[in-house]
Parts: structure tokens; C-alpha cells; sequence
């Protein structure tokens, strides 16, 4: 275990105070020498920055106490091309007015955090160090390379000589570091060591072996690394942090995404030497760890993070993360951290959603979120208010804190993690015992100013909702450093309240408790005593007059309460009367069930300190369902992406249920009894994470602390490759017993037997794809760059299907490499196969994020696959390709795919990795009558596209391709494929004008209106929806979140399409099946607004539906005969880990036509494949409708309400 920096050897001088200023050479740029002031907090009447302690913000804001960093000042000019934001968000006063400029709020005296204020107690220190867990670092961002972490205990053998090649000074810690005299160790230090290499060449310094034209953090890596653990902390060669995405010591961004170098900007970029920005800590150090290549990641590779950041001696852990999944090894790193006094730093996400992104959402984390400038052009000189809801933020009972910035919540977790490292610079320095996680929580929340804009509650406002106190938009408010600084220097620390169960947004079932629901948790205090109590109010931001205590204590003696792992109070849910007026951000109900608890504590200080206050809160839902399946819903202690599957493993002629998870597990229960239970070898789990697996050539991460300590808390069985993939079910070896097919995000893919034992030949382990060489050196094999942005991996299902007509399943397995496998039964590649997907219109290579569809689209007896895509094409990428390859692969040629493919549509380019390109999984059916599928496919923004085999000529980027299905005839003209997706059904409750685009979702299909011919459903958002998310001000209009189901023999709309649906449907497809018994089939779908619901093509729900549980949903639902009754079960899982399983009115020879993820349990995507049970007609005559396209049903018009339905159960 390396000690804590401040106790052994580190990157910075111990030291009491750092009021004094450093001036220091920054590094050798172009053979230059760059010297800068980096001042410390001080007292000298010349030092114009930082200010002096007795600094107002009207002296704040004379340009003269501004630090020298050009983007800090602002500039009020006439014309809108003269004028400068600045740093506004810093401010403690409002900047000057531009000419003409309307009035600002009276109310605000402050546009931003009061940073500037808080720097005349501190400006950080070297010993705080911020771990910044992203895309990992540019080594060349001037203004952070003397920020960089480095560990002195690799350098140890590798010390920095002097120009003459003499030992330099330093004393302690820095012995024989400080090269410079300047007291701390940075990769200045390196500057003239004539040791380093390659020489000074091409204008670059001396040891630039990275060739980025500087020295920097990298160089020192590549120069120094000698395989040897120098210190001993399990990670070899970690000289400045690590990758965890690649599993290697150089956390270098290799695809330039730049989203962690903008982070560590954010928090710790160097103040006052004339360059950039400056960051909210300045003097803070920042720790790089490499967790993906972009904002979004795989929560393994956060969780190892945390855990390297906790055992190296972080303070933050800053991470402006959306993860693809959240596992109990995750959990318990947190947890670890959180016992180790780091705080983690969250990001709330950035869709306007409520969405629980995670893992802000779990347990021992601080969610923030952004607020921002209202006003046309965001200017800091003409803005209306500074306290605007940024719309490309989120909110929710989670969302704690508001953090100013023109950015989304990335920008608020950097700023707010600087914040941080502030407070615990000010602990430091005044003495103050180290901060705790829950302290610095504490504090922030109660020095934040509260936002509570009254005309936000009237109607029209341009304002989103605030109230006194407490809100869903703006949490306790906007964060005052200064204030929070100031508790800190003064000891005015809250007690710290922990609530650990129940979890976050958690339902209590009313009618399945026998008591009282235990509210667990702690309270902490430096007070000798404290007072406590816990309150409920209905409603996720009731206002303080409408809580009701139910526990609580008086004088319990500090430091902690209570030790014994008891409650710290009980709530009867019983009868509790939860009713209370919709909050305007739930219109659908999302909020009707729910409730917050709060714990607040009162610590006892005694003196000139007095009581201190603190508290904490959970949103909670309270329900009841009596359809629910005995057991359930079942605790999962893991997020569920992958989709639920049926099959009879047990050979006892009832389907089992089968469920993968993201802690690398894959469940099977058997549901025909009273109560779900795991059938014998299950779960089956697969291989620890690379570093965790023992694997002799890879890095080994076992020696670390909270590894080798059993004690640690750190969930080891939970630390494996993830799956968020759906299992494939089939007979892989032809002996009429079924295998399941896995594949990990992490890329290797598994097949078990039914009594969970391994296949033989299998797992298969896709390739590794390093970051390509920085040196200039050949690379042994693909690699990941700026132009080949490829990785190890798999998001894809595998497909099973007989390839080669040898009568046995192959699997086919899309991959992050840009190819598409397939493995025969015994895990050898098929002849012909992989296959690299490229097209000539993309500058890059890239990841095939979809599940192909399968099928013999040509007719000829060989099965054909159908993907798309993450290649980038088109003006601003916003376009994207599908490919149908020939299932011969690259026996027929480099390029197999079949004539007139790939296609292009338009697919914009909205987040990394999960929306680029196409990755939108195709599907396949036939439209035409012909005995040959056609696929279907659609990118995000683009109305689907039914094609055959051929698809005819496209005559420019993203046209419909002419030979596209249906053929429609409007005034005499032939037109292609589905009609204009601004046409809705005559039933539909969407708000109109609009129009409807698929979005981040995945297509199913089934036979709807019974007509005989297959339909089209996907769902999305509105025009609307894209305009909000394209600003960060409020535009007035409606977004609206839809699901739509298309005509596939007429291309119109079904009568109540679109439907509104509450939230997100980020991966989501859809079941189809008859629910009721009336012949007509129900789209099963969910999404992240809390509710599963089931439509028919009229917009009627089943009665007892929709279905809520309060969570995340983006699987894809399972309807299968589970119980053995002949009845109809319907099965999803949740993110926040729940699993659900209900009792329907349908039946399994009943109308099943899309029982579950891609179709059918090898999920080939085709819906011409048999299922196991159901049928594709049951309606006694196609669905009815009048002359206006409505629904008639005995008689009568329906309509698709104006609520979603959301009065089931």
C-alpha cells in the first residue's frame, strides 16, 4: 500500500501553510524555457491575485485582483463579437452590463459560486490529490501538464539528475527530486535530465518520446517504466495513474475524445500563469485513471478506479460518468471509498430526464448538476439570471447540489470536485482533522444558497420549479465555496448522515411486509452529542412544513450511532396515506407513489460553534400489485441490462427463467412452485476482470490493498466481466440439450451447458486492442488511435444460427474491433469469418455496437447477417451505415457484403460509442409475401427502413433506397417505404404538430392490426425533444417521448401512434403478445420513467396496466408460460437491480409473435422463426377502423387517453 502523500513519499512538500508564492519553470516547450508565477495565498500587498483575505466582491471584481489566465475576465462591450463571458460562474458579484442589455433579477447578487471568494483562504495544495476517473489525458494540455500526479514511489530508482548529470536537491519526501528549488516535484524537474531520451530533435524537447512536442507525465512513462512494482501498491509502474480501460500504466486519451482532459481542467488546471482557464483548485493535483474512451464506460473498469484512487491517496474522485451498468463490485468500491474518507464526485447526466443514471445513483456518491445563464447568446453581460436549469442536465430526488457552468453536468462534477479539493486544502491548513466523504457532503449542502424563484411557479415561466428549500431541479441549491470553505476553517462540520437501505428509489410493497420497514444507516459527529430525527412526507420535494417525524433520538452520545448495524428508525408503509399533488415534472404520475425520508441530525458543539445541522434523504415508492408472482420482485444486488429469456433447462417440460446480470453472473430459476428458486449449478459465473484473474500476462492487481486485505469490504466475486448482453439459448453441440451464449462487455464469450458447465472449446476471448504505439514504433497489431477507435468488447448478443448447414448452430458476435465473428460449436471461427466492417465515406474504423439479424435474405440456403455500424459518415457525422454480408464472409471476396450495400440513413452522432453510427440492432420479416425476409432498420432521428436483399439504388447519402417497402400510391405517385413520421394516428394522444423519431431505441415487429402483414414498432422522441436537447435554455415546447407502431402493408401510422411515454428508451425493444385474449396483441415496453406498459395498436391498455416499479427500465420484456398454467408471464429487470415477474390474461397458445430481446431465444432477429409457443393470428377479423383511421371496437371510437394510462398497477 503507498501511504498517504502527506505521511511518505509524494509528489508535493510537506508542509503547514501555502501562503507563499512559487515561481517555478512550467516545462520545455519547443526547447523553450516557460517561466510562470504560481502564487500561494499571501499577505503581500504587491500579489494582486490571490486576494487578500479582507477582499470584497466588489474588490473581486476590479480586473486588477483577477488572476492573469486570459478566459477568467469577462467583457461587457456593445457588440456581441466583443463581448467575454468569462469565468462568470466563479463570480461573487454580477458582471457589468453590455449596452442594452435587459435587466438581471434583482434578487441575484452573485453570478456564480464565490470561488473568487474562497481564494483568500486557500487555493488548494499539492497534497490534495483529485482522481480523475474519464477518457483518460491529452499529456500535451499546457495548462495541465505540471498538474499531473506523480508517484514518487515508482521514481524512486529513477530520479531527475541536473543538466550536468548531478543528483539535484530536495529534502524528506522530495529528497533528490527537486531539480527546480521550488519545493514540490513535477515533471519540470525532468526538464534537463540528460538521461532521458529520445534526444532534442524537430523542434521537440529532450525525452519527448511520446512526440507531442513537450515533456510531459507520458514521457516520464515511457522513459521510466522498467516492469518492476517500485512501491509495491499492486499496480507496476503506475508512475501517473493508470488505464483500466486497457489494463496498461498510460492512462493517455489514444482517441483524443478529450472529455477527461476537459474534466481535470475543470478541477486543478494551473491559475495565474497567463495560459487557458484556471481550475477551481489550482494548486490541487489530479491523478489521470483511464475508465473508457469516452464519458460513457463500463462500471468494472469505474469500480477498479475508485478502488486505485482510494488506495493512492485521493481526497475526490471525480467522475462525470454515464456507466452501461452498475454492479455490486462497484458498490462496494464506493463503499470502500466512502470508508476511506474520498468522496466521489457524480454527475447527474444530461438529458433533462429523471432517469437514475448511474453511478450516481447508488449508494456513497454526491450527484450534481448545472445550472446556467438565461438569454439568448449566454453571455455573462446580458444574462436575465444566473440560475437557470441547464437542459442538458437532469434532475430528481438525487440531484443534491447545483453547480454553475456553460456546460452540462460533466462541467458541474469538475467544477464541484475542485470545490472539494478546496475544502480539504482548508482542513488541512487550519488543522482540521481529515474530512470525511459525508462531511464534505454536509457541507456543501448546508452552505449551498437556496434557489427559490417564485415566478417559476407561475404558468408560463421561463423559469423550471424551484421552492424554498429542497427541489427536484435544484437540489439545496447553488454551492457557495466560500461559505463552505469558511465552515471548514472554522470547524462548523455538520454530523454526517449515511442512509444505506432502503436503496435508492427502492418500492415497498405494502401488501408483503409484516411490519415496520427499517431505515438503516449512521450518524457521525465531532460533537460530543447529537440529536436526531427521521421524517416522511409524500411527494419526491415536499416542502419542510409537510414532513412527519416517525423516529428519532435526543442527546445520543458522539462519535457514532448507531454501531451495532440497527436502525436508526422504523416506518410503518402500512395504510400510510401517500396522496399529494403531482409535482409539474411528473404529468404522468411518475411521482404519485412516491415518498422521501429524511434523516436530520443536530450536533451539539457547544461555544462560539453552538448546533450544526445536517441531514440526508431517499425517494422511496410505496405500491401494492397483486399480479406480481409470488417472491417477486427479486433483489438482484446487480443492474439488469441484459434482457430476460425463457427456456426449459430442467428438462421438466415448464420454461425456466434466465437472466444475466452486470456482475458477470447468469441466473435460472424454476418459477412453476410458490416461490422462484435457483436451479442446481446456477448462477453460473464467468471470469474475474483482467488484473483480477491471474492471468500471468496480463497486469495483476492482487497485491493491492483492497484486494489482498479480506476485510477491505471490496466485493472480489462480484469483480467480473460484465454482462449486459442478452443470452442466446440453443443446442449448440447437437446432442437435444440447450446451451446458453453469453458474451461480456469486457469481449469474451461464453457457452455453458444447462447444468452450468463449461462447453468445450469455449470461453473465446475476442482480441485485445492496445493503444497504439506514441513512439513512432510499427504496431504489432490493431490498435486504438484517433482513426481506428476499436476495443475489446462486445455490446451485441450473440446470434445462433446454422451457418454453414452442417446441421449445428453457430454463433455469430459482433465486436468493438469493427468485425463480425462466427465461432462454430466447438469456439474455432467459421471459415470466411471475421469480417472487418468499413466503408470508404468514414475517415475511421469503428465498433459494431448492434445485434445482427440472421437470416436467409437471398434465398439461396445460406443464412445472410444483417448490422449496422458505429463508422461516422456524412456532414457532421450525423449519418450512419447497415450492412447485409453475405454468410460465405470473406470466402467471396474482402468486402462480402451483397450488391447495392451498405445503405446509408441518417443516424445522428448524440453520445459516444452508444449513439454513433448505427447502433440500433436490425431486425427482419417478410413484408412482401415473397417466402424472403426483409430487414428493417433505422438509425436515431431517422423513420425506419424495410429493405429486401436488394435494396436498390441510393442515389446520395441517407435517400430512401428505391426499392424500399411498402409501395405506397398517394395522388397517383409511387412513393417508398413508411410515410412521413409527422402523419400520427387518428387515436394518438401525442401533442400535434410534431414529429416522431426513432431514438436510441430498437426496432421489434408482429402483425398488430392482425391484417397479415408484419408491422413496424420503435420508439423515441419528438422534433421537439431534439430542439431541447440541443440548448441549454427552456424553448417552451413539449418534448415528448414517444412509441410508435407503423403499417408495414400500408407504411401510416396504427391509429393511437404515437404514444406518449414518460421517459428515455435507451436500448429498449419491445414484446409482442396477446395479453387479454382478444386476439390482438399488446407492445410490451418500458423505459426510464419508472413504468412498463402494454398497448395495443388502439392505445388500450390490459386492465391492472401499466405496471410500476419506480426504476429504470431498459430491457427488453420476456412473455412466456413460466408457471406452467398455460397462462402468459411477463418478466423485465431493472437497472437499479430489481427483477419483476406479473401474471397475465393471455395465454401461451395465444397470439405470441416477439416474445422477448431480438425475437426468440437465439435472437435472430426474424420474425419468421417459430417460437416455442403462440401464434401469429388471432383476431377474428383485422382491426377495425372508421373512415378517419380511428379504432372501432364494439361500437365504439377509443382514444388514447392523455395521461400514458398510468392509472394500472
Amino acid at each position: 500500500m503507498r501511504p498517504n502523500p502527506s505521511e511518505s513519499p509524494a509528489p508535493v512538500s510537506p508542509r503547514g501553510s501555502s501562503r507563499r508564492s512559487l515561481r517555478r519553470p512550467l516545462t520545455i516547450l519547443g526547447g523553450v524555457a516557460l517561466a510562470i508565477l504560481l502564487q500561494g495565498v499571501d499577505n503581500d500587498a504587491t500579489a494582486a491575485w490571490p486576494p487578500a483575505p479582507s477582499a470584497t466582491p466588489a474588490d473581486l471584481k476590479d480586473p486588477s485582483n483577477w488572476p492573469n489566465d486570459p478566459g477568467y475576465g469577462y467583457v461587457a462591450a456593445m457588440a456581441p463579437k466583443d463581448r467575454k463571458k468569462g469565468m462568470w460562474q466563479y463570480y461573487s458579484f454580477i458582471p457589468d452590463r453590455s449596452p442594452g442589455a435587459p435587466p438581471i433579477r434583482p434578487e441575484e447578487t452573485a453570478s456564480g459560486m464565490s470561488v473568487d471568494m474562497a481564494w483568500r483562504h486557500t487555493i488548494g495544495r499539492d497534497d490534495v490529490l483529485i482522481a480523475v476517473l474519464d477518457s483518460g489525458i491529452k499529456w500535451d494540455e499546457r495548462d495541465l501538464i505540471e498538474k499531473a500526479y506523480l508517484n514518487l514511489g515508482e521514481l524512486g530508482t529513477h530520479k531527475p539528475l541536473d543538466a550536468q548529470g548531478q543528483a539535484c536537491g530536495g529534502s524528506g519526501a522530495i529528497a533528490g527530486f527537486d531539480c527546480n528549488g521550488d519545493g514540490i516535484v513535477t515533471v519540470a524537474d525532468y526538464a534537463d535530465d540528460p538521461t532521458l531520451t529520445p534526444d532534442a530533435a524537430d523542434g521537440r524537447p529532450k525525452g519527448d518520446a511520446n512526440l507531442n512536442g513537450v515533456l510531459d507525465a507520458g514521457d516520464l512513462i515511457l522513459n521510466f517504466s522498467d516492469g518492476i512494482d517500485d512501491d509495491g501498491n499492486g499496480y507496476t509502474d503506475d508512475i501517473s495513474g493508470w488505464d483500466f480501460l486497457k489494463d496498461d500504466n498510460d492512462p493517455y486519451d489514444d482517441t483524443r475524445y478529450g472529455h477527461g482532459t476537459g474534466e481535470a481542467r475543470d478541477s486543478t488546471a494551473a491559475g495565474n500563469n497567463g495560459m487557458g482557464d484556471i481550475g477551481v483548485c489550482p494548486l490541487c493535483r489530479f491523478v489521470p485513471l483511464r475508465v473508457g474512451d469516452s464519458f460513457i464506460a463500463d462500471v468494472q473498469d469505474f469500480g477498479q478506479a475508485v478502488v486505485y484512487a482510494t488506495d493512492n491517496g485521493a481526497k475526490v474522485v471525480q467522475e462525470a460518468l454515464g456507466t452501461i451498468n452498475m454492479s455490486a463490485f462497484a458498490q462496494s468500491a464506493l463503499d470502500y471509498a466512502w470508508s476511506k474518507d474520498v468522496v466521489v464526485v457524480a454527475s447527474m447526466a444530461d438529458e433533462n430526464s429523471r432517469h437514475h443514471n448511474v453511478p450516481a445513483a447508488a449508494n456513497h456518491t454526491m450527484p450534481v448538476h448545472a445550472i446556467t445563464m438565461l438569454g439568448s447568446g449566454e453571455q455573462s453581460t446580458t444574462a436575465e439570471s444566473f440560475l437557470a436549469f441547464n437542459t442538458c442536465t437532469n434532475y430528481g430526488a438525487q440531484n443534491y447540489l447545483s453547480a454553475s457552468g456553460t456546460g452540462c453536468s460533466s462541467e458541474a462534477t469538475g467544477r464541484t470536485s475542485g470545490i472539494a479539493g478546496l475544502m480539504h486544502s482548508m482542513a488541512l491548513e487550519a488543522g482540521t482533522a481529515p474530512l470525511a466523504a459525508g462531511e464534505v457532503a454536509q457541507i456543501l449542502f448546508a452552505t449551498a444558497d437556496d434557489i427559490d424563484i417564485p415566478e417559476s411557479r407561475e404558468p408560463g415561466s421561463r423559469h423550471f420549479w424551484s421552492q424554498p428549500g429542497f427541489d427536484q431541479r435544484f437540489g439545496y441549491g447553488r454551492i457557495n465555496v466560500n461559505k463552505a470553505v469558511e465552515a471548514v476553517k472554522e470547524g462548523r462540520i455538520p454530523p454526517d448522515v449515511d442512509i444505506v437501505r432502503p436503496f435508492w428509489f427502492e418500492t415497498l410493497y405494502e401488501d408483503q411486509v409484516s411490519g415496520p420497514v427499517p431505515i438503516k444507516g449512521t450518524i457521525k459527529t465531532r460533537a460530543a452529542s447529537f440529536d436526531y430525527v427521521a421524517e416522511w412526507a409524500p411527494g419526491v420535494q415536499p416542502l419542510d412544513s409537510e414532513f412527519t417525524q416517525f423516529g428519532g433520538m435526543d442527546n445520543v452520545s458522539g462519535p457514532e450511532f448507531p454501531t451495532d448495524g440497527s436502525a436508526l428508525a422504523e416506518l410503518d408503509i402500512r395504510g400510510l396515506d401517500i396522496s399529494h399533488e403531482r409535482d409539474v415534472d411528473s404529468p404522468l404520475g411518475e411521482n404519485d407513489r412516491t415518498i422521501t425520508v429524511r434523516i436530520r441530525a443536530t450536533a451539539h458543539y457547544g461555544g462560539a460553534l453552538g448546533d450544526v445541522k445536517g441531514e440526508l434523504r431517499r425517494a422511496y415508492q410505496i405500491h401494492s400489485d397483486p399480479d406480481l408472482l409470488p417472491g417477486f420482485p427479486v433483489y438482484l444486488g446487480t443492474s439488469g441490462e441484459s434482457s430476460p429469456k425463457a427456456a426449459d433447462l430442467n428438462g421438466d417440460g415448464v420454461r425456466d427463467l434466465v437472466l444475466a446480470t452486470a456482475d458477470g453472473k447468469i441466473n435460472a430459476w424454476d418459477l412453476s412452485g410458490s416461490a422462484p428458486k435457483m436451479l442446481p449449478g446456477f448462477p453460473i459465473a464467468v471470469k474475474a476482470l483482467d488484473g483480477l484473474d491471474g492471468d500471468t500476462g496480463r497486469p495483476d492487481y492482487r497485491a493491492a490493498p483492497a484486494y489482498s486485505n479480506p476485510n477491505s469490504g471490496v466485493n472480489l466475486d462480484a469483480a467480473r466481466e460484465s454482462i449486459v448482453a442478452t443470452p442466446a439459448i440453443g443446442d449448440l453441440d447437437g446432442d437435444g440439450k440447450l446451451e446458453i451464449v453469453v458474451a461480456t462487455w469486457s469481449g469474451t464469450v461464453f457457452a455453458f451447458h444447462a447444468d452450468g458447465s463449461a462447453v468445450s472449446g469455449w470461453p473465446v476471448r475476442m482480441p485485445d486492442v492496445p493503444s497504439c504505439p506514441l513512439d513512432g514504433s510499427t504496431p504489432a497489431g490493431p490498435c486504438m488511435d484517433t482513426v481506428t477507435r476499436i476495443a475489446r468488447g462486445a455490446f451485441g448478443s450473440p446470434v445462433l444460427e446454422d451457418m454453414d448447414n452442417d446441421g449445428k448452430l453457430d454463433v455469430v458476435q459482433a465486436g468493438f474491433d469493427g468485425k463480425v465473428y462466427i465461432f462454430k460449436p466447438d469456439g474455432s471461427n467459421l471459415p470466411g469469418w471475421p469480417v472487418t466492417l468499413h466503408d470508404e465515406r468514414s475517415p475511421e474504423y469503428n465498433r459494431v455496437f448492434t445485434t445482427p439479424a440472421v437470416a436467409d435474405f437471398t434465398g439461396d440456403g445460406i443464412p445472410d447477417v444483417l448490422t449496422g455500424s458505429n463508422e461516422r459518415i456524412g456532414n457532421g457525422s450525423n449519418a450512419g451505415n447497415f450492412y447485409l454480408i453475405d454468410g460465405r464472409g470473406t470466402a467471396i471476396g474482402e468486402k462480402p457484403w451483397l450488391s447495392n450495400w451498405p445503405i446509408s440513413l441518417t443516424s445522428f452522432n448524440l453520445f459516444p460509442v452508444i449513439a454513433e453510427g448505427t447502433t440500433n440492432s436490425p431486425v427482419a420479416a417478410d413484408f412482401d409475401g415473397d417466402g424472403k425476409p426483409e430487414g428493417v432498420m433505422h438509425g436515431n432521428v431517422s423513420a425506419p427502413l424495410i429493405l429486401p436483399a436488394d435494396p436498390g439504388d441510393q442515389a446520395n447519402l441517407a435517400d430512401t433506397p428505391k426499392n424500399a417497402l411498402p409501395i405506397r400510391d398517394e395522388d397517383g405517385t409511387e412513393k417508398r417505404g413508411l410515410a412521413p413520421t409527422s402523419i400520427f394516428g387518428a387515436n394518438s394522444n401525442a401533442v400535434a404538430p410534431d414529429t416522431m423519431f426513432p431514438l436510441f431505441a430498437q426496432p421489434s415487429l408482429g402483425d398488430l392490426n392482425q391484417d397479415g402483414t408484419p408491422d413496424v414498432v420503435s420508439s423515441g422522441g419528438s422534433l421537439s425533444l431534439a430542439q431541447t436537447l440541443l440548448s441549454s435554455q427552456p424553448n417552451g415546447s413539449k418534448a415528448q417521448q414517444l412509441l410508435s407502431m407503423w403499417d408495414g402493408k400500408t407504411g401510416k401510422m396504427l391509429p393511437a401512434s404515437p404514444l406518449i411515454i414518460e421517459d428515455f428508451t435507451f436500448f429498449n425493444s419491445q414484446a409482442i403478445a396477446d395479453l387479454t385474449g382478444d386476439g390482438y396483441p399488446e407492445v410490451i415496453t418500458g423505459s426510464a420513467g419508472y413504468f412498463l406498459h402494454a398497448w395495443d395498436a388502439c392505445g388500450r391498455s390490459p386492465e391492472g396496466w401499466p405496471k410500476f416499479t419506480g426504476q429504470w427500465i431498459m430491457t427488453t420484456p420476456l412473455v412466456a408460460d413460466l408457471t406452467g398454467d398455460g397462462g402468459l408471464e411477463v418478466v423485465a429487470s431493472t437497472r437499479d437491480g430489481w427483477l419483476y415477474a406479473w401474471k397475465t390474461a393471455g395465454k401461451s397458445d395465444g397470439v405470441v409473435q416477439w416474445e422477448s430481446f431480438h425475437h426468440d431465444n437465439r435472437n435472430t432477429g426474424n420474425l419468421n422463426v417459430p417460437l416455442d409457443q403462440g401464434k401469429m393470428l388471432g383476431a377474428s377479423e383485422p382491426l377495425p377502423v372508421d373512415a378517419e383511421g380511428k379504432c372501432i371496437i364494439e361500437g365504439e371510437t377509443p382514444d388514447a387517453g392523455t395521461d400514458g394510462g398510468n392509472e394500472g398497477t
